[in-house]
């Protein structure tokens, strides 16, 4: 599903909100936008946020899905393949503390990350309805 505004074309997804999707107000197709918004979050992180592994291949729902966790850039965290799927569906934080390579400084930037404020892009208003919703003047 695409919406116009403008000349901004921005590709709707069903399980990211469209503030997720916009890179720069460039227009990007639906499988251009999910890559991109992955390799933002991976890049972001560098290691595995659990283990610290380097390159971290996948990402990570904190809150996981099935206990009703969002895919938003604050609830996915890049994971290696390993911890991934050790953690599964359990809450994060119960999992993480019981493994060897727990780190109090990962922790402290894992619940950094989850807590970021959320930053909501400008509203774009299409110039033929900028122009109707200017003030009239006498």
């Amino acid at each position: 599903m695409q919406t116009l505004f403008g000349r901004l074309y921005l590709a709707a997804l069903t399980s990211v909100s469209e503030r997720d999707l916009i890179f720069d107000l460039t227009c990007l197709q639906k499988r251009s936008a999910r890559k991109k918004f992955r390799r933002q979050i991976l890049d972001e992180w560098g290691c595995c946020a659990y283990c610290g592994r380097s390159k971290p291949s996948t990402l990570d729902h904190v809150v996981p899905k099935a206990r009703g966790g969002k895919t938003t850039k604050e609830n996915l965290i890049a994971a290696c393949g390993a911890c991934n799927l050790e953690k599964s569906s359990q809450p994060w934080f119960e999992w993480y503390r019981a493994q060897d390579f727990w780190s109090p400084e990962r922790e402290e930037r894992i619940l950094r990350w989850v807590n970021q404020p959320q930053v909501l892009p400008p509203v774009l208003v299409p110039t033929f309805w900028s122009q109707q919703l200017l003030p009239l003047t006498a």
